[in-house]
């Protein structure tokens, strides 16, 4: 600023107190509606130092920043929520000294310059590290559980542990612009994974409908949530995905990939992370509620299907002797006998999580062959039940594996398989009930309406949720 001044022309004179005055102009006329503009303004509003433009004007930095806002239609992002073009005009005035009177003299320039500079800065490092939604505020007030005229409750259905910026984050931010790191941190705060770049390219196609780039967009989104865990990061691991209705369990370089079936609309299955710990063999079903109000005076209905009345102080009771007012206050349970015809099917794997939801085989494998399988209570059902206790297995013992398999097979109901005919000799010492799984393997329930199958090609499914729906809602204004 000294070199301008020297020069002894009035047009080149910068003014502090003015720029000062007319960063204050700036923050108030800010309209800005994400939460991290917030943060910008208070920076300036309480007068701190000038982090771009200095006696020299704006320096490489800036250039770095501008370099990296040209590519963000390839992101997905808009150049206006960036204010670029206003950017490349006022570095250019300032470069070439093409300054007037009016609202582009020196100051204006200076004090716009470092203004949008911070706010561009702030703006493209949080998007892309850390994503414009906050998923568990958005998902988890879609689908409303209960509400009277002062509350509402939903269910919840997004429960994956994720970071979200806060004021150590900006202040890191600002201090790479003072360090002249700008250019470093630019590349730092890129989303992980080989899907963001594939998603990205997907944008650069010419053809894509109106729909088929909001779809896009939706899962670029996705892509830069900061998770606190994610597939890449393990060698072995299984993974979920709901509107392809698929299971992906890799292990290196090769996957073992089924049919899944998943919580119907109304008893969606969550989104969550966890580790799957152990697998039982011939699981009991303890009936939930919904059902069990159904069914519980169908005392014949009950003993077709082996089931029997768990009670809480007299232990285990004859279907007959089922109470609705006991059941519906959780004094009694139905429970169905593990085996043949058992809801869960043969095995069933388990892991923690807040919504008592598994993944199990089913009774029913005609169900793999419909195109939507959203029919759920929320657990996930697995086409090939026994490749995937495999694949879980670290240790691939044959005798093990038989094991698994005799139990998953042996009629260990009935005592006759048909009237008169005695049943099949059944070696109780080859039976196992449970398997743990050691270690443990990550699991990832996970929401893509572009994903890549099986083999490896990007698909689009349907968004059975309706989660794209209300992530454009909130999209809509920067895209």
């Amino acid at each position: 600023m000294d070199a301008f001044s020297g020069m002894k022309t009035s047009a080149y004179v910068v003014r502090p107190m003015r720029v000062t005055e007319l960063l204050d102009e700036l923050v108030r006329a800010d309209k800005g509606k994400l939460a991290l503009d917030n943060y910008v303004k208070s920076y300036y509003g309480n007068h701190h130092p000038m982090l771009w433009v200095s006696y020299l004007g704006v320096d490489s930095r800036a250039d770095s920043l501008i370099a990296c806002l040209a590519e963000v239609e390839h992101s997905g992002l808009s150049p206006r929520m960036f204010r670029r073009n206003e950017l490349e005009n006022d570095i250019k005035r300032l470069r070439t000294l093409d300054l007037d009177s009016a609202d582009n003299d020196i100051n204006h320039v200076a004090a716009r310059l470092e203004y949008n500079l911070t706010r561009a800065f702030v703006r493209y490092c949080t998007v892309q590290h850390y994503g414009f939604l906050n998923p568990a505020n958005v998902l988890n007030r879609l689908c409303v559980k209960d509400s009277d005229s002062l509350h509402v409750v939903y269910h919840r259905v997004f429960d994956v542990p994720f970071s979200r910026p806060g004021e150590d984050f900006f202040q890191q931010a600002l201090g790479k612009i003072s360090n002249d790191s700008v250019a470093p941190f630019l590349r730092e705060v890129q989303p992980m994974g080989e899907l963001y770049h594939r998603l990205c390219d997907r944008l650069d196609d010419p053809t894509l409908t109106r729909e088929q780039r909001l779809t896009t967009l939706c899962n670029l989104e996705r892509c830069r949530w900061r998770l606190k865990e994610h597939p890449e990061q393990y060698k072995k691991r299984v993974v979920v995905n709901i509107p392809a209705f698929r299971l992906y369990a890799t292990d290196g370089d090769s996957t073992l990939t089924m049919r899944v079936g998943c919580g119907a609309v109304k008893t969606k299955t969550p989104l969550l992370t966890s580790k799957i710990m152990r697998m039982d063999v011939n699981p009991q079903w303890i009936v939930p509620k919904s059902i069990a109000k159904g069914i519980v005076y169908s005392t014949g209905y009950l003993h077709r299907n082996h089931m029997f009345i768990s009670d809480r102080k007299r232990g285990r009771l004859d279907a007959s002797q089922a109470s609705y007012a006991k059941i519906m206050s959780g004094e009694q349970h139905i429970v169905q006998e593990g085996g043949p015809g058992n809801s869960l099917g043969r095995i069933i794997f388990r892991f923690e999580n807040n919504f008592s939801v598994f993944l199990h085989h089913t009774n029913s494998p005609g169900f793999f062959e419909r195109d939507s399988r959203a029919v759920s209570h929320g657990c996930v059902r697995i086409q090939q039940p026994l490749d995937f206790a495999i694949f879980l297995l670290n240790d691939k013992d044959d005798d093990l594996i038989d094991r698994i398999r005799y139990s998953m097979e042996a009629d260990i109901n009935h005592s006759q398989h048909e009237e008169g005919k005695p049943a099949e000799h059944i070696n109780r010492d080859r039976l196992i009930r449970q398997v743990s799984v050691e270690p443990e393997v990550p699991l990832f329930i996970t929401y893509f309406t572009l994903y890549p199958d099986q083999y490896g090609q990007l698909q689009e499914y349907r968004d059975v949720y309706g989660y794209d729906k209300a992530i454009i809602k909130h999209l809509t204004p920067y895209i």
